[in-house]
């Protein structure tokens, strides 16, 4: 693992993003994904701390969307970053 307890590489990727935190969600763009995690931008008046437990809702401008459950794992001024609860494909896909 490196210095941010990685063991994936992230490859940088753009998609769109739902977090869904309790009763609150924000709409953002990803800017890198791994395996075990993400980054986001950070979206307009998100504050969402550490070890905060989310749902990540990866979609497309139409048809099914993935759900994939993780943790914050980062928070900076510009960007948040995820660690998924499952590994998951690059980009993270249905699983049946």
């Amino acid at each position: 693992m490196d210095a941010n307890n990685r063991w994936s590489d992230r490859v940088p990727f753009a998609a769109r993003v739902m977090v869904l935190h309790e009763d609150q969600a924000w709409v953002g763009e990803v800017k890198d994904l791994s395996e075990g995690g993400c980054g986001l931008f950070r979206p307009a008046t998100c504050q969402l701390e550490v070890a905060a437990i989310v749902r990540l809702v990866f979609f497309d401008v139409s048809g099914p969307a993935v759900v994939v459950d993780a943790r914050v794992a980062r928070v900076e001024n510009g960007s948040l970053g995820f660690e998924y609860h499952e590994v998951q494909a690059v980009p993270p896909v249905l699983r049946r």
